[in-house]
């Protein structure tokens, strides 16, 4: 279990207790602790030397307890009355962080350190220490302790501020306010163009909100009389909750009045504020560095009793309270713009609408006056910054051009873009044409975003279903097996592959010699008693006197030469290949590429396959694309993964070719549809082709119109789209277009008026004329 930590500040260690230690001259000196240390367990302390009589300033520093050692002498410690922890006097080193700032850091060790009673003034005339009390009155020297009386209050030393950062959080920490990650504030830099232009304050909670609001002007007076003023501004936004803002940049002060339902209450209230008492932070403070004190005689800054007036410096033009939140949101969209130069120019001549598209010259152009046709755009170029949403192109007006107008998300970009000023990405030609990034927190990536979740959903919801049926399928197996184990157990089948019969199920001898799993022979009784139960229903619907042959009075099982099938207790597809000498017999052989070794299989043991390919041997088949034309004969069929068919295929010329080819890429055919199709050979000038109609595909029925000058390719109507016509009369006609030079639009298709005349002609080879 882990140790329970001691709290952070002991009571004898809090702010203003005192604490001695020996040096190395063994004189014994007293320290006052006056403010938390750079680190976690250190506090600043301040004494007087007793020769030179100035005032040093030390490091408090509590040691870690690292080994078991450590906490046996620390248990010890706390039996004995002692403190928890060790404690020692540091000198203060400075040293630069990362960042290049000056940061106090813990130097060499002095001596060890205990806490210790107030001492008295007499005794510090002796030892040459000083009194650091702490209140709300400005810092000043004290001087040696002869100048102390008994009955004289103690004075404060603390250093002037170096830097803005030290001075605004010394006066939020005298309103009480703590600072850190979590507590009350934060002091920020804001970094323009690589470097510091102003410092601000960040409120972190509304009590604290609260307290500059009520304090502003006290809060302000305390800053403008050090070194380095602060502005304090007011606003309420329609709300009674104010809303200040601490900075030295160059934005005005504004201070807004309070709402109606505020300012009733007494405003003297205000006024009787009690002073608020300066108290210990209880974190380090981030983002301030206090420098080394200065020496005794060093002069401070005089109290203030009046609050300094807010005088706006002539120079500095005003601007409007930065709303910190607002900008920090603009430098990340300004870092995840990736914009060129070029892209910037382009999506604020489309905000300006100086862009738009001639869908009659089918370009995009700019423009600055839309009487006049402008410059050429890519539209290449412009296609990313359409799709990341940053453009969108408008209705057709009364001119017939659509203005490509800069979305929400574009108009943002240029505000961005113009106020952050990002370094432009150097892209070639190539590269803008690439894909950009959508705004970040734009409407374009909120869109993706939507769309992506809801395709997750989707994704999820067919994982889901998935998965159960694959469950399910899962368990309808593992059921399967324990029947089939059953099955074979009882009638006592050796062969692993052979397969269980439909609607068995074992007699009660069975069950009482190999003493069957009462809930397996339960499901085989209620298969058999479903597969009764669906004949019965299926006899009683079947009409009297029907002849529809059945499996009892067809011998072959009304099944044809070529059929796939399986047959019960042998491994492997089989196809029939002919009906044997004997009736209900037949001749089988594997569904394989080779060993197709030839047996014979009684009718009764085929099963009929789920996936049984719909060709068999002797068909013939077309590809089903509406090129095709040249039917082939199906040979083999076997599996390769998927079913497949060997065919053969007899060209013009007389040679035979032997392809293998997908089962569900063909298409079965008769010779009469493949007699019947049309083609007509067709010639006007240099222009050889034909006219050739489709057998297979949804195009079946119409008419191709092909040319030799386009290697055997169709002719076109619109683009690069075939032109199937419906009737031969529409395919004539498109040819004749197409010889005549494809001069003006292309001749609508339309159906046949009449039957078609005369026989086909003779044959061409328009495949290699010229």
């Amino acid at each position: 279990m882990a140790r329970r930590l001691a709290p952070f500040t002991p009571k004898a260690y809090e702010r203003g207790a005192w604490i001695v230690w020996t040096d190395a001259d063994g004189v014994t000196r007293n320290g006052q602790i006056i403010d938390q240390g750079p680190q976690a367990g250190t506090w600043w302390i301040t004494s007087l030397t007793p020769d030179t009589d100035q005032l040093e300033t030390y490091l408090l520093n509590r040691l870690l307890i690292r080994t078991k050692y450590d906490r046996m002498l620390r248990d010890k410690r706390v039996a004995a009355g002692g403190d928890s922890h060790l404690y020692q006097v540091n000198a203060a080193a400075y040293a630069l962080d990362e960042r290049g700032d000056m940061r106090a850091v813990i130097g060499d060790a002095i001596a060890p350190a205990v806490s210790c009673d107030e001492p008295q003034a007499e005794a510090l005339a002796r030892n040459g220490q000083t009194l650091i009390p702490l209140d709300d009155a400005p810092a000043e020297t004290a001087g040696t302790a002869e100048t102390l009386t008994e009955g004289a209050a103690p004075m404060a030393t603390v250093s002037a501020p170096r830097t803005p950062s030290v001075a605004v959080a010394r006066e939020l920490r005298r309103l009480g306010l703590v600072q850190g990650p979590g507590k009350d504030f934060r002091v920020v830099g804001a970094i323009v163009k690589g470097e510091r232009d102003h410092t601000y304050v960040l409120l972190l909670t509304a009590d604290a909100r609260q307290l500059v609001a009520d304090r502003a002007d006290d809060l302000e007076a305390w800053l403008a009389a050090g070194p380095f003023p602060f502005k304090v501004s007011v606003r309420y936004h329609g709300s009674d909750r104010p809303m200040p803002s601490i900075h030295n940049g160059a934005a005005e002060r504004i201070r807004d009045e309070r709402p109606a339902a505020v300012e009733a209450a007494p405003v003297e209230e205000a006024e009787e504020l009690a002073p608020v008492e300066e108290v210990a932070p209880a974190a380090p403070v981030e983002d301030v560095e206090e420098p080394a004190p200065a020496a005794v005689d060093a002069p401070t800054a005089p109290a203030v009793d009046e609050p300094a007036e807010d005088v706006d410096t002539p120079q500095e033009p005003a601007q409007p309270v930065i709303d910190h939140n607002e900008q920090y949101k603009q430098q990340c969209q300004a870092a995840a713009l990736c914009w060129s130069t070029k892209q910037a120019a382009h999506v604020r001549a489309a905000a300006a609408g100086h862009l738009f598209r001639d869908d009659f010259a089918d370009a995009f152009r700019w423009s600055t006056d839309r009487a006049k046709t402008g410059r050429r755009v890519s539209g290449s170029f412009l296609a990313p910054l359409q799709a990341a949403g940053f453009l969108a192109l408008t209705e057709a007006g009364a001119d017939g051009r659509r203005v490509l107008e800069a979305t929400a998300d574009g108009r943002r970009g240029i505000l961005v873009w113009d106020q952050q000023q990002p370094e432009p990405t150097v892209r070639n030609h190539k590269q803008e044409r690439m894909p950009l990034t959508p705004l970040m927190w734009g409407e374009e990536a909120a869109r993706r975003t939507r769309e992506f979740n809801a395709q997750e959903e989707e994704r999820r919801v067919k994982r889901d279903a998935w998965w159960a049926g694959h469950q399910e399928a899962t368990a309808a197996e593992e059921q399967e097996d324990k029947l089939r184990a059953a099955w074979a157990k009882a009638e006592g089948i050796r062969n692993p592959c052979s397969r269980r019969p439909k609607g068995w199920a074992p007699t009660a001898e069975q069950i009482a010699e190999h003493r069957l799993d009462p809930t397996v022979v339960a499901a085989l009784l209620v298969e058999a008693a479903d597969i009764v139960a669906t004949a019965t229903e299926a006899a009683a619907a079947e009409p009297a006197g029907s002849t529809e042959p059945t499996t009892d009075t067809d011998p072959w099982g009304h099944r044809q030469p070529g059929d796939i099938v399986a047959i019960d207790g042998r491994p492997g597809d089989w196809e029939l290949m002919a009906r044997a000498v004997r009736v209900g017999v037949w001749e089988v052989e594997p569904a394989q590429a080779s060993d197709r070794e030839r047996t014979t299989a009684e009718t009764a043991a085929l099963l009929t396959l789920d996936d049984a390919p719909h060709v068999r041997r002797g068909d013939l088949v077309l590809q089903h694309y509406p090129e095709q034309t040249q039917a082939a004969t199906v040979g083999d069929v076997y599996r390769l993964g998927r079913w497949v068919a060997v065919k053969e295929a007899v060209t013009p010329d007389g040679e035979t070719h032997t392809m293998r080819d997908d089962v569900d890429t063909l298409e079965v055919v008769t010779r009469e549809q493949l007699d019947r199709a049309v083609r007509l050979d067709v010639e006007a000038g240099d222009h050889h082709g034909r006219i050739v109609e489709v057998i297979v595909s949804r195009h079946a029925g119409t008419f191709r119109v092909v040319c030799g000058c386009l290697q055997g390719l169709e002719v076109c109507r619109a683009g690069r789209k075939v032109g199937y016509s419906s009737s031969v009369e529409a395919a004539r006609a498109l040819w004749e277009w197409h010889a005549a030079g494809q001069v003006g639009p292309a001749p609508e298709d339309f159906a046949a008026p009449a039957p078609l005349p005369a026989p086909r002609a003779a044959r061409l080879d328009w495949c290699t004329a010229a």
